[in-house]
């Protein structure tokens, strides 16, 4: 049994293990003014567009999923015909409509996938499950690469899958450090973000105050205020740490970064978790944070996620 795992744009992996694992990624159409651009999951169109579009204030620009005669066409044309069981992993449904969008378009990929596999001289049914993360960003990414260590190294029936990543997804913690609040403010409160308010915006860009935000279960809160950018990683970091040292349910930490993981890189309290991360045997993924999240969140925003006990 071919058991693959779709994820979509805004799920915060590096591309090389996008392509090392077979991860599908169902794209985001990003639209910047009368300009639209698929978001693939490319680092480097990703910072191109980073560049020349998420940077412009001036732009009206929003994300949106792709259609569910988009969605349906990739399972039948393609899907059905490589993978038995599909698992299909969407960003938090309070954040986005691809999980609306993937779960219409299952009802008609299971009403039309028997023919095609018919006509391929497959005899085993075909069976899908969309799932809501009920989380963001590098959220979406730590539950995508324990899906891939499942299958890798236990081969578990597909239903044992599907419950096991459903209640993972219930223990995801996210946090964020947003270094411009005009996106988070602006932005993001389309998309119902209402953590910052006009008074904590105005207060916070005037003093460089960035808030960290919690996400958990779809929900998310203010956990804490920083004095600058680096402080609020440092402090997110730390949450980390804590997590792993008490023993955190699944030793794997995805973090994001709007723009050059270089600089997160370069920082030395970076530095220093990624060493202990190594001495605990956790496996750390940063990536380039995606453009339909960064979008919302604006450049130089750096993102964390584990699942916790």
């Amino acid at each position: 049994m071919k058991i693959g795992v779709v994820v979509d744009a805004s799920c915060d992996l590096p591309r090389s293990y996008i392509d090392e694992h077979r991860l599908i990624v169902l794209p985001s159409i990003l639209e910047f003014g009368e300009k639209e651009i698929i978001d693939s999951r490319d680092a480097r169109d990703t910072l191109a567009m980073y560049r020349r579009y998420v940077a412009d204030k001036s732009l009206e620009a929003r994300s949106r999923a792709p259609e569910v005669d988009a969605i349906r066409d990739l399972f039948l044309d393609d899907l059905v015909l490589r993978y038995d069981r599909v698992l299909v992993l969407c960003v938090s449904a309070n954040r986005g409509s691809v999980f609306d969008k993937a779960t219409q378009a299952s009802y008609a990929i299971l009403q039309g996938y028997r023919q095609r596999r018919d006509e391929a001289g497959l005899v085993e049914p075909f069976a899908l499950r969309v799932l809501d993360t009920e989380t963001v960003g590098p959220g979406e990414a730590v539950l995508a690469a324990e899906a891939v260590r499942m299958l890798d190294e236990e081969t578990p029936p597909f239903e044992k899958l599907r419950r096991t990543i459903k209640d993972l997804s219930r223990r995801v913690t996210c946090l964020l450090v947003p270094n411009d609040l005009f996106y988070l403010h602006h932005r993001a409160r389309q998309r119902g973000e209402d953590s910052l308010g006009p008074l904590a915006y105005r207060i916070g860009s005037a003093l460089g105050i960035k808030p960290v935000l919690e996400m958990h279960r779809g929900k998310s809160q203010v956990v804490a205020r920083s004095r600058g950018f680096e402080r609020g990683v440092g402090y997110v970091l730390q949450r980390a740490r804590s997590a792993i040292s008490r023993g955190h349910a699944r030793p794997i930490v995805a973090m994001s970064f709007g723009g050059d993981p270089r600089r997160v890189r370069e920082l030395a309290a970076y530095q220093e978790f990624e060493a202990f991360a190594a001495i605990n045997r956790c496996d750390l993924h940063l990536s380039v944070m995606s453009a339909t999240m960064a979008l919302n969140i604006g450049p130089g925003a750096f993102s964390l996620a584990f699942i916790d006990n």
